[in-house]
């Protein structure tokens, strides 16, 4: 069963977008949606990324803040509203896209998050993004706190253990509009990350529907706006594929016959995004059979060998550790991906190139054979090796022929011979 799809998506958020393929940064669309308050919202190819701006008299507050490559971009526009710098940054989770543009502002905003966020910016995957201190939030909450700006009441209520265990949604109450964070992932199929829980979301949608005025608009943390109405649709769509799995399970089929059998075409609208129809059925049945997901990740042992004894060791200990602790900690085919792919943003190109050669080694057969390539071809360019960066670049696209991103970047490595 193919669970970590879903990891993998969101801890390369940043990666395979247009800055990624091209050098330039997405650019910052800007919708308004009230007097004062704007969406601020950048493409990256399979899904948006939302912010809100609330601007006004006391100046500017931010909902999230963008991947930390996307944030130079989101300090420009927010500079041209001509109200300063945030005097609040309120992170609705822990994930890079949200998190990652805190410290383009610097020490001055206070920044508000959900209380278990600072331990999640320093553990697991995260400790390879080496967050800087302006990242980590300022005022931390477990349940609900209110906030005065902009003359308009603004209420923080935590909706953990769905996408992830630290979420929380924002409502203006005055503008009737409401960040959703990914509870509702632009009402698609939604994404789930190894600290959260597939079947946690529709009681906790459902939750949202309760506490939230009929005539909100709301904003989710990636791709399209919605209403009510979208989000009681939304929430029946999650009950009755639920239902639909769990009874397919029931009747001993497992996940590839209900794939085969296509037990969800009356939902095929929801596929979008970076959730597709299948996905959204492993995830559902990796919920309700495995327990896989309560040992612990080796992000962390791989982190420390790599900091203190270089690539070669962090390479040995994970052989060590698949090999003699298989049992004890969880293994993917996207754990040295996810490695290399971070140590190649932070600029560590050297190490990024051991970490992705031996996931190749080791997950010759992955389904992300074709993202390691790919990282390794950038790598590859960053360290001069042309006829190398060249050769991975062939070899993605062999193996995902119709992606625009690589086939973008295999120009502009043929062009500058």
């Amino acid at each position: 069963m193919r669970y970590f799809w879903v990891c993998v998506a969101l801890a390369l958020a940043t990666v395979g977008t247009l800055e990624a393929a091209t050098g330039v940064p997405p650019p910052v669309v800007t919708v308004r949606l009230t007097d004062n308050l704007y969406l601020l919202s950048t493409d990256q190819g399979e899904y948006t990324t939302n912010t809100i701006a609330s601007v006004g008299p006391d100046g500017v507050l931010l909902v999230d803040t963008q991947a930390e490559g996307d944030a130079g971009a989101l300090k420009a526009v927010v500079g041209a509203f001509g109200a300063g710098s945030p005097k609040i940054i309120i992170n609705t989770h822990r994930h890079v896209e949200h998190v990652g543009g805190n410290a383009i502002f610097g020490d001055e905003p206070i920044v508000i998050a959900h209380e278990l966020v600072p331990a999640k910016l320093r553990s697991g995957s995260y400790l390879f993004n080496e967050f800087p201190d302006a990242t980590f939030p300022d005022i931390v909450f477990s349940d609900a706190i209110t906030l005065r700006f902009n003359g308009e009441e603004i209420r923080l209520m935590a909706f953990p253990g769905s996408h992830d265990d630290n979420e929380i949604i924002v409502h203006f109450v005055g503008s009737k509009v409401v960040h959703l964070s990914s509870l509702a992932n632009g009402f698609n199929f939604p994404s789930v990350d190894g600290d959260g829980d597939t079947l946690m979301f529709a009681p906790l949608v459902e939750r949202a529907i309760a506490v939230l005025p009929s005539d909100v608009v709301i904003v989710s943390g990636h791709n399209r706006t919605g209403s009510i109405d979208d989000l009681k649709a939304y929430h029946a769509m999650l009950v009755a594929t639920e239902e639909t799995v769990r009874h397919g399970l029931a009747t001993d089929m497992d996940a590839e016959a209900m794939k085969e059998q296509r037990v969800l075409d009356p939902w095929a609208a929801y596929a979008g995004s970076y959730v597709s129809q299948d996905e959204w059925i492993d995830s559902l049945v990796f919920s309700m059979q495995s327990q896989e997901g309560k040992k612990p990740t080796v992000y962390e042992p791989m982190y420390y060998a790599l900091k203190n004894d270089g690539a070669a060791a962090a390479s040995a200990l994970y052989l060590e550790l698949k090999k003699d602790h298989a049992d004890e900690y969880r293994f993917t085919e996207t754990d040295l991906l996810v490695i290399g792919d971070k140590l190649l943003e932070k600029g560590h190109a050297e190490q990024a190139v051991a970490m992705l050669e031996m996931s190749l080694a080791e997950y010759p057969d992955s389904a992300y054979a074709y993202y390691v390539n790919y990282d390794l071809a950038l790598a590859h360019q960053k360290l001069g090796n042309r006829e190398a960066a060249i050769s991975r670049c062939r070899e993605a696209l062999e193996l995902s022929p119709e992606n625009e991103m690589v086939a973008g970047l295999l120009r502009e490595l043929e062009s500058t011979g």
